[in-house]
């Protein structure tokens, strides 16, 4: 990564990576229908949170 034309990097040595993702093997056993996954946003239920679950000062649109 040490060649990045274009970019201005504020690092001493050179372009930097900025993070590495880790998402875990997951076994899928649910999925919506298509109509209900496209109503609810996904056709995983495990991923559906109800309204409130982050705490009384949500602010969705």
């Amino acid at each position: 990564m040490m060649n990045c034309p274009d970019i201005k990097m504020p690092c001493a040595n050179g372009c930097m990576r900025a993070a590495y993702a880790y998402v875990p093997q997951q076994a899928v056993n649910r999925f919506y229908d298509y109509e209900s996954g496209l109503l609810c946003g996904t056709i995983f239920p495990d991923l559906v949170l109800p309204k409130g679950k982050y705490g009384p000062k949500e602010i969705f649109a």
